[in-house]
């Protein structure tokens, strides 16, 4: 069983680096009834743990095996495919979205090939060459940076031809510690560069920037500066109102729209243009093209509830930085009633209850009613009512099923709901429990894969027609400024828990 479910559960996105906690280390003697009591190595053994340890180590090493060949089928499948150019993307931050808007506007003229998701790790970089044929004009490659030696490793098998570098931003701090660390990673991405490629790289983020030392290669430049090869004005985004700027190229303008919310998408938009014109597609055919990509689930994604509510789904990534954003976007909405709900952050080195506390004082400002899910909601809780928000309007619950309750009840058409939290709290079955019901109860689950993709959710949607976020328009947020109070009593911890 443990050897099958590491096989089986590679697909559907287990804890990559489940590996290395499976590393040979000492045992201390006697804390196993299965091993040796005079012996500090694991011993074989037919009992139930004995048997459950070796499976699992088989599992783990038949999982490298299989990664190791299909790298080493990747590296010299890429050097038959001298035909296809190949656009590696990476960044903190936008790397997805950045892809997909890439994607779509050189679809819009040549065979492409993209990355699915967000495979961009050491099995999913393999996975997305072995998909590249001969008759494929572009390849287009989301790479990631999550861990020290991740990004030299995906670079130098895919040796791009245009290389994208997005931003450095708060994320992974658990691994790199530092903004200048996570800079240094990035770059190993630029250092594979093809000789003749070319290197496009965002102006306005000063470690960006200062990544071109170390290119010799042509460097394309965007951002908010008209000394920049491609840069934008007139940028605008206030709900219920879509992504829009006007991009510069030389003597070229153009307004992009674009179906994203929120203005920080920018650099994943001129990223995408600025390498769509190296590839032979002119700015307003990337345009038109980039004004039908959808949000990516899970990343800033509107979409309309049965309730006639509007959820934001943002439960993907739970970085500090891109919280403030977030925040950001929902304090300048116009909506009938601001509604956060919200876990925790990650990447703060902060105490949770002090985070959290953080985030209640703040959304205090602009919200009408707040939600707090987790072991430290009552944190929470306790920190928005003291910033002066109504008792009534804060709640807070330990799991998700009491959370959906509470809002099934409390939704009502012209509210706008921010669905933030972190990615290991599996929060995205609160959004499928708001439109059907949801059979997965866990309280830990170590697959790393967002819950939309999970065989085991289990969702069945109730028996109504969604609206989906690409058709929700100026209508669905409502036309008021000023948030309404709720006005039902609390369901969960209370100011005194």
């Amino acid at each position: 069983l443990g050897a099958g479910q590491y096989l089986i559960a590679d697909a559907a996105g287990t804890r990559r680096d489940a590996f290395w906690k499976y590393r040979s280390q000492p045992v201390q003697p006697g804390h196993d009834p299965e091993l040796s009591q005079s012996s500090t190595t694991p011993m074989l053994s037919f009992g139930p743990m004995g048997r459950r340890h070796c499976l699992q180590r088989a599992g783990l090493a038949l999982w490298h095996a299989k990664v190791a060949l299909m790298y080493g089928a990747a590296f010299v499948w890429r050097r038959l495919l001298f035909r296809t150019t190949f656009v590696a993307i990476t960044g903190s931050v936008g790397k997805t979205t950045a892809k997909q808007c890439l994607a779509a506007a050189l679809a819009s003229r040549f065979p492409t090939v993209w990355t699915f998701a967000n495979q961009n790790d050491y099995s999913g970089v393999p996975r997305t060459l072995l998909r590249v044929r001969f008759h494929h004009r572009f390849a287009v490659l989301e790479l990631a940076g999550n861990g020290r030696g991740l990004m030299q490793r995906s670079a130098r098998l895919v040796r791009p031809d245009v290389a994208v570098v997005l931003a450095v931003a708060r994320t992974h701090m658990e691994e790199f510690r530092t903004l200048d660390n996570t800079a240094a990673e990035k770059a190993r991405l630029l250092a594979a560069l093809r000789p003749g490629g070319i290197a496009v790289l965002n102006g306005d983020d000063p470690r960006v920037a200062a990544m071109s030392g170390s290119v010799k290669q042509r460097i394309v430049w965007f951002g908010n500066a008209p000394a920049f090869d491609l840069w934008a004005e007139e940028l605008s985004s206030r709900w219920p109102e879509r992504f829009s700027l006007r991009v510069h190229s030389g003597a070229e303008c153009q307004l992009v729209q674009t179906q994203l919310i929120g203005t920080h998408w920018k650099n994943s938009v001129l990223g995408a243009l600025a390498a769509s014109q190296i590839c032979g597609v002119t700015l307003a055919e990337a345009a038109e093209a980039m004004r039908r990509v959808e949000p990516v689930p899970g990343r800033m994604q509107p979409v309309r509830l049965p309730s006639g509510a509007v959820i934001i789904r943002d439960e993907f990534n739970g970085s500090i930085d891109t919280l403030q954003k977030a925040l950001q976007f929902l304090a300048e909405a116009r909506a009938g009633r601001r509604i956060l709900v919200f876990s925790d952050m990650t990447d703060s080195s902060q105490r949770p209850r002090d985070r959290i506390a953080r985030v209640a004082r703040e959304a205090a400002r602009f919200t009408g009613c707040v939600v707090f899910l987790g072991e430290d909601a009552k944190h929470g809780v306790r920190a928005a009512i003291s910033a002066g928000m109504p008792p009534e309007n804060v709640h807070g619950f330990m799991g998700f099923e009491a959370a959906v309750a509470f809002l099934r009840a409390e939704l009502r058409p012209g509210d706008l709901v921010l669905l933030r939290s972190r990615f290991c709290d599996d929060l995205s079955r609160l959004y499928f429990g708001l439109i059907g019901t949801v059979e997965c109860r866990k309280t830990n689950c170590d697959r790393m894969i967002l819950c939309d993709l999970c065989p085991e959710l289990g969702a069945r949607p109730d028996p109504v027609v969604l609206v989906p976020a690409v058709s929700i328009r100026a209508s669905g947020g409502g036309d008021k400024a000023e948030p309404q109070r709720a006005a039902s009593s609390s369901t969960g911890f209370s100011a005194s828990a």
